[in-house]
């Protein structure tokens, strides 16, 4: 997926008074870095809770190895959008675990990150109990952007924005 010219220049201009934020997107804008950019589609309450820092670890559990299954990194950038909505913020993935699941461990997964991955559906983790796959990903530096429209046609909840 690419993002419109008039789009980027939204998103840098939401940024002018966050240099960190400003200067990270103009490089990436102009290759002048490695970094890939993910759209990561959130429904409420999860983006809110992002945010506003109560969600520092987002996850992705599937049965297939579908983004962002070993496609996201250390340094990534993560535009956070809302499902059906426009984006909403910025956020900078510091940790990643991606790594397929075996039985039972999502159990571990949930005891060890639960606080920090902030889900209270209690029918969250019975849902996912037969996934085959776990990303983990750490997020830090988040910042709100103003309502930014983004028309999507596809259903996918995680997208690698191409150059």
């Amino acid at each position: 997926m690419q993002l419109s010219p008039q789009l980027w220049q939204q998103i840098i201009a939401a940024t002018q008074s966050q240099p960190t934020w400003h200067e990270r997107l103009s490089r990436w804008y102009h290759t002048q870095s490695n970094a890939t950019i993910h759209l990561v589609i959130l429904r409420e309450p999860y983006l809110s809770r992002i945010l506003s820092g109560q969600k520092r670890i987002e996850s992705r559990f599937a049965h297939d190895r579908r983004p962002p299954f070993g496609r996201v990194a250390v340094g990534d950038i993560l535009l956070l959008k809302r499902a059906g909505g426009p984006l909403a913020g910025l956020a900078l993935a510091t940790e990643v675990i991606s790594r397929p699941l075996s039985a039972g461990e999502i159990h571990e997964i949930r005891r060890a990150y639960e606080p920090d991955l902030a889900i209270d559906d209690p029918d969250f983790w019975s849902a996912h109990a037969t996934d085959r796959y776990v990303t983990l990903i750490w997020i830090n530096d988040v910042w709100p952007l103003p309502p930014l429209p983004l028309p999507r046609r596809d259903q996918r909840g995680w997208v690698i924005v191409q150059r």
